[in-house]
C-alpha cells in the first residue's frame, strides 16, 4: 500500500504545536523541580504554552499560541505581563496556520521578527526502519550511567567549548528520569562524538540535539544520530515525527535524506521589555 503523502493542514500543525509546547512544559517543570530558585515556570495561553526558563534561555518563550482557535487582547496582556513581570521579553513561536487573530494582535502590539525556523515533519513507518550503515558510527541509546557524557556530549557539540555550566550539565542529565525521553550518543574511535535526543507525546515524536563535536563533522555522525532516533519512533509506536532547523542548514538537509520534508516555516516574534 503507498504512503499517504502528509498535508500541511491546520490537524498536523495543531498536534506537531502541541507537541512541541509540550516538550516546553516538562523542560520547565524539570527545571523547578531541580532548581526551585531559578524561577522556572509556566502558564497556559489559548492553544499552548508561555514558558520561562530564565532570562536569555532559548526555551523562555511562547509556543502553541492561537492554535487552539481565536486570541483576545486580555490574552496578550495576560502572556506578555508573564514575561514583562520577570524582566525577559515576550517572545513568541509563530505557526502560520494559528488563528488570524493572533496575526492582527502581533501587528497591533509592534512584535517583530527576530528569526525563523523550518518545521520538518515525517510520517513514521515500520517498514522504513533502516539498519545501522557500516559506513555510519555507531550510535546507541545511552543508559543512566552515560547520561552525565551524554549531556557533556551534546553542550559541546552546540558550544565548542571545553568549560560547560555545571546546573546546564545537571539539568541535561536529568532527562534521564523522565519516561517519554531518550537519549543517544555516538562514538568514533571509543570517543563520543555527537548526541541527540527524542521526546515522546500522544504518538508524536519531538527529534532534538542530533549535535556533532567539532573536529568530527562530515563524517556522518548527524545523519547516524538521525537514523537511530527514526529508529527509536518506530520503535515506540508512533506515527509522526518531527524536528526544527534553521533553513537551508546541515541538519536540514541530513533530515530530507531520511525522509522528513518542510511543513512549514514559524517565525520567532518578538516584543522588547516596555521601560519603566
Amino acid at each position: 500500500m503507498p504512503n499517504r503523502a502528509l498535508i500541511s493542514d491546520l490537524d498536523l500543525a495543531r498536534r506537531l504545536e502541541r507537541t512541541d509546547a509540550w516538550v516546553g512544559l516538562q523542560s520547565a517543570q524539570l527545571s523547578c523541580a531541580l532548581y526551585p530558585e531559578s524561577g522556572a515556570t509556566t502558564i497556559p495561553v489559548p492553544g499552548g504554552y508561555a514558558v520561562f526558563r530564565g532570562i536569555g534561555s532559548p526555551l523562555t518563550q511562547v509556543v502553541g499560541l492561537g492554535m487552539s482557535g481565536p486570541v483576545t487582547a486580555a490574552d496578550m496582556e495576560q502572556m506578555e505581563g508573564f514575561f514583562h513581570n520577570r524582566g525577559a521579553r515576550a517572545q513568541i513561536e509563530l505557526c502560520p496556520l494559528a488563528d488570524r487573530s493572533v496575526f492582527r494582535l502581533l501587528a497591533a502590539r509592534s512584535y517583530v521578527p527576530l528569526d525563523c525556523s523550518n518545521m520538518l515533519v515525517q510520517r513514521v513507518r515500520p517498514e522504513a526502519r533502516t539498519a545501522s550503515a557500516p559506513a555510519l558510527p555507531p550510535v546507541h541509546r545511552c543508559p543512566p550511567e552515560e547520561a552525565e557524557l551524554w549531556a557533556r556530549t551534546l553542550m559541546q557539540g552546540f558550544t565548542s567549548e571545553q568549560s560547560l555550566p555545571e546546573d546546564n550539565i545537571a539539568l541535561l542529565t536529568s532527562l534521564f528520569a523522565l519516561p517519554h525521553t531518550h537519549c543517544f550518543l555516538s562514538t568514533l574511535e571509543e570517543k563520543p562524538v555527537g548526541a541527540g535526543a527524542l521526546s515522546i507525546s500522544q504518538g508524536v515524536a519531538a527529534l532534538y540535539g542530533a549535535t556533532t563535536l567539532r573536529g568530527y563533522r562530515r563524517r556522518g555522525v548527524q545523519l547516524a544520530i538521525i537514523k537511530a532516533l527514526v529508529n527509536c519512533t518506530i520503535d515506540l509506536g508512533c506515527d509522526l515525527a518531527y524536528s526544527l532547523t534553521q533553513p537551508g542548514s546541515v541538519s536540514q538537509r541530513n533530515l530530507e535524506r531520511e525522509g522528513f520534508n518542510v511543513a512549514y516555516t514559524r517565525f520567532t516574534m518578538i516584543r522588547e521589555v516596555r521601560k519603566p
